[in-house]
Order: C-alpha cells, then structure tokens, then sequence
C-alpha cells in the first residue's frame, strides 16, 4: 500500500470511530406512553399488559347472539374514546372481534370480523388510523369467560381495543 492509501485508510477509520460514538451519546427513542397518554388510558378503562394496553369492552361492547350491530349510544363511546386518544397522540389501535361458542367456528369467525368492523369504523371516522389487517376476527378462539353458561357466553361476545406503543 502506498502511504497516501494508508494515511485514506486511516482517515476514514477515524471518521467512522467518531460516528459511531456520536451515534451512541444520541437519546434513545421515548419507549412506551407518556404519563399523558397513561392518564388518558386508564381514565378510559384500558389496562396496561406490559407490551400494549387493552381494553376490553364487555360492559360497553356486548353483542347479543348472532349480532354485530352497534347502537347509537355504543357508537358515540367508541367515537369519543377515539376523540380522547388522539387528543394525546393514540393514533391507532388494533380492533378484535369475539364470539361465544355456539355456531360453527367458520361462522363465528366472521361473526367476530363483523364485530371488529363494526368498533372499528366510527374510531375511523372520528381519525384513528386503523388498517384492514388491525381489525380482527378472533371467533371463539379467546373466551373471556366459560362458555357452559348464559353469562360466560354474554361476556365472550365482545370487542378488545389494543393500543401499543410506537
């Protein structure tokens, strides 16, 4: 090698060394929600499962068998649930749908799409960022409650708000 290749060598060595120590003096990216955005999710019932926040809906979100229609009253939560977590920068959620166990499970999993639809279309429209494949059909997959009684089967027929952080 030449001593001018050398001492190019040698240059560029340099300047990598003094970038990647740069690069490890930058601030990580904030990880997780801000004391705001906790406040707004427990406020809305949200429960915090170490890696996301999960809000399950029994008590707002039941469907009776064989629905997935949402009533006016229902429709107005889910909007201004939506509202609230973009007022702090929750702008999009992953949607699942449930269902009990009674129907086949090729019928109950499109029951349960319907399900997730139905929540996920007004948190659409008041601006959530909710694409097709985070809205989700679970079917009777993951009952909540056992399925050998009326109100085991009532809190299965239900739809889960699932929000991460970026």
């Amino acid at each position: 090698m030449t001593q001018t290749m050398l001492q190019s060598v040698k240059s560029l060595l340099l300047v990598l060394g003094a970038s990647l120590l740069a690069a490890c003096q930058s601030v990580p990216p904030q990880v997780g929600f801000s004391p705001q955005q906790i406040a707004v999710l427990k406020a809305e019932g949200f429960v915090d499962k170490r890696f996301d926040w999960t809000l399950n809906m029994p008590e707002r979100l039941l469907f009776s068998t064989n629905e997935s229609r949402v009533s006016t009253e229902q429709l107005d939560y889910v909007a201004g649930m939506a509202e609230r977590l973009l007022a702090v920068g929750i702008t999009t959620a992953r949607v699942e749908g449930h269902t009990d166990s009674m129907g086949t499970a090729a019928y109950n999993l499109t029951l349960s799409q319907a399900r997730a639809a139905a929540v996920a279309v007004p948190m659409q429209a008041s601006g959530m960022q909710i694409t097709a494949d985070q809205i989700v059909g679970r079917g009777e997959a993951v009952p909540m409650s056992s399925n050998d009684t009326d109100e085991g089967r009532q809190d299965n027929r239900r739809v889960v708000v699932i929000v991460t952080p970026r």
